[in-house]
């Protein structure tokens, strides 16, 4: 993942950079005009940050990439498993209407051209998808409740669906969250992790010194992706730790859920 040629608060995959059909990115938390918790570049609608400075930076990004604010997709995350279509009659309904379908969704698809399908995050992971043989695009929050109800699975399973999919047509970008060995989790989380037949050995570890379990879930991820048949050298992870780079991403662990969100974001050209 490289900083963007034109805007240094936007990252990029080398993968996806270099499929010439999608444009995507990664913000970052600086460039924008918000303060405190939420400083800078907070795009969080949902959020308790002042609309007034959300609207402001929504309209920076708009304008990086020549586009209207509505041309951005964002669903309300609940930290589910909704994966929702946009196509032609969702796109006809009032913007309202539209927000109201978006609440508890985490993943969205579409074949729609000029659309950003975006998700936002601080600290889970955000996961970009494209089909290169059947044009689609894919967008995933998956937190830990997300990746328990298996959000990767059910996401290429609706591409599979509705645009006849096959993974290994598939490339994939897995983006900033935080790290294993600042991602501290309950028992009870590795019970579900557990219950749901994930296998922990290569990505938990339980610290000498506390006692206190660990997860990788960004690499549970990956290894989701590869599990449903995506080419391991089709999978793009980002070792950028959200806790640990304070200066570049909001982390909801860092700094309480009471701060700002990255958005991340793939369309079709």
């Amino acid at each position: 993942m490289k900083v963007h040629s034109e805007y240094s608060n936007l990252l990029q995959f080398d993968l996806l950079k270099k499929e010439s059909a999608i444009e995507h990115f990664t913000t970052t938390r600086t460039g924008g005009v918000s303060k405190g918790t939420f400083s800078s570049f907070n795009l969080g609608n949902f959020s308790e940050d002042d609309p007034a400075a959300i609207y402001r930076n929504r309209n920076i990004l708009a304008r990086m990439w020549h586009k209207d604010q509505s041309d951005f997709i964002v669903p309300h995350q609940t930290h589910g498993t909704n994966v929702m279509t946009i196509d032609h009659t969702f796109l006809k309904r009032p913007l309202c209407e539209q927000d109201k379908l978006l609440y508890g969704v985490d993943a969205l698809i579409t074949q729609e051209k000029g659309l950003f399908l975006c998700v936002t995050t601080a600290d889970c992971v955000p996961i970009l998808l494209y089909d290169t043989k059947n044009h689609a695009i894919a967008t995933i929050h998956a937190g830990w409740r997300g990746t328990v109800g298996r959000i990767v699975e059910k996401t290429i399973n609706e591409m599979i669906k509705n645009y006849h999919t096959l993974p290994h047509d598939i490339i994939g970008g897995i983006g900033p969250a935080i790290s294993m060995k600042n991602y501290e989790i309950g028992e009870n989380v590795k019970i579900e992790f557990s219950k749901q037949k994930f296998d922990l050995s290569t990505t938990s570890c339980r610290k000498r010194t506390s006692s206190h379990i660990h997860i990788d879930l960004k690499e549970i991820n990956r290894l989701e992706l590869i599990r449903l048949g995506i080419p391991e050298n089709q999978i793009e992870k980002t070792d950028l730790c959200t806790y640990e780079n304070s200066d570049l991403f909001f982390s909801a662990r860092r700094q309480s859920i009471h701060c700002g969100r990255m958005l991340s974001g793939i369309m079709l050209k």
